[in-house]
């Protein structure tokens, strides 16, 4: 199921006027609609929603941006990131959270582009345990990690899927079978 263009246009439209607590609200009321709004981009420009919120300054957005899957590194057609973009707005708080909850784009746990995957992270040290309320789907290394209601998992701090070698996440382990969590 996927939301009407009409309706991503008008949220676009909501995010360039900063109406971020409006969006975060409808996010909330459709999990299908936040991660349409995540990995989307503007044609022309190539700006996203984490960008346009990092120019608001709009952390609790970026938040919950990443934690569906926006592109922490996605660059617009000027080559500017979303770091990039609130660091020359004034938010250098929160261009510094952006550079540190990037994951590579190159990596493993790189957000993919379907919006119904949830986001994979690596960040071990910042576990903490999860019990999936829906069936869930995550994307790790270009496939698929599915987590059935009610099993356990582990996330990082912005909600991101900690995965292991071969998809492991209950615990996520590494290539020697050991558990990835301290």
């Amino acid at each position: 199921m996927s939301e009407p263009p009409a309706q991503i246009e008008h949220a676009v439209e909501a995010a360039k006027s900063g109406q971020w607590d409006r969006l975060l609200s409808e996010w909330e009321r459709s999990d299908v609609l936040a991660g349409r709004c995540s990995r989307h981009a503007e044609p022309g420009s190539s700006w996203s929603f984490l960008h346009q919120a990092a120019r608001c300054g709009h952390a609790r957005a970026c938040r919950a941006l990443i934690a569906r899957g926006a592109f922490v590194d996605a660059l617009s057609h000027d080559s500017r990131t979303p770091a990039d973009v609130a660091g020359q707005n004034g938010h250098h708080e929160l261009a510094a959270f952006l550079r540190d909850a990037s994951i590579g784009r190159d990596s493993l746990w790189a957000p993919q582009t379907d919006p119904d995957l949830h986001p994979a992270s690596n960040r071990w040290r910042e576990a903490t345990p999860a019990k999936a309320d829906v069936n869930m789907k995550g994307g790790y290394g270009g496939g698929v990690v599915r987590i059935r209601k009610g099993e356990p998992y582990f996330t990082d701090a912005l909600g991101r899927v900690l995965v292991g070698w071969h998809g492991t996440f209950n615990p996520p382990r590494g290539m020697d079978g050991d558990s990835m969590i301290e």
